[in-house]
């Protein structure tokens, strides 16, 4: 009897921070698919087929929507502006608010938002080691303010089923911009 077997998983803290293993799928997104993100549209025909970000996830339970089945993954997003805006993934909030998530910092700089809907938004840094907790109530985005790509790696309930449509239809209050060197928020109107 085989007892001491290999881990279904590895995550890799060097170079790329790679995700290997069983049931590890990839998706991706083109800058030019980033349609609702970026406050100047017409600019993300400048980038043609250029790599937005993509994310390494591992779930056992593909099929199934359950409470408490857990899945990690890893989103990374390039370097990249969009009219000045940083490059960013389309952000979200939570189908069922009672899901929690946590982000970690594995690679680059960046900003974490969140977004309660209402009056209370804030950032957080993103950077190598840092740790994120995020209320399944707030709406949470990722930018790359950085030069390298930003890699972060999340534990997560595949439960909460994202709900990016809300974010396309009213936005974060803010907009990240680097301008001249310097990270610049503006508040959208």
């Amino acid at each position: 009897m085989e007892f001491v077997r290999e881990p279904k998983g590895v995550q890799e803290f060097w170079d790329e921070c790679v995700l290997k293993g069983e049931n590890v799928v990839r998706r991706q997104k083109l800058v030019r698919e980033c349609t609702g993100v970026y406050k100047n549209e017409e600019a993300l025909r400048e980038h043609g087929d250029d790599l937005a970000y993509w994310v390494h996830n591992q779930n056992f339970n593909r099929e199934s929507f359950v409470k408490g089945n857990l899945q990690w993954g890893i989103t990374y997003i390039n370097p990249f502006t969009v009219d000045g805006e940083c490059a960013m993934t389309s952000g979200h909030y939570h189908g069922d608010p009672d899901c929690d998530e946590y982000y970690y910092g594995l690679k680059g700089t960046g900003f974490l938002l969140f977004w309660d809907g209402g009056e209370d938004f804030y950032a957080e840094k993103i950077y190598p080691g840092s740790l994120h907790y995020i209320n399944g109530h707030y709406a949470h985005r990722i930018i790359n303010s950085g030069d390298e790509v930003l890699a972060v790696a999340a534990c997560s309930l595949p439960a909460s089923k994202q709900d990016h449509q809300s974010i396309k239809e009213h936005g974060f209050p803010y907009r990240c911009y680097k301008r001249n060197g310097e990270i610049v928020w503006e508040k959208q109107e």
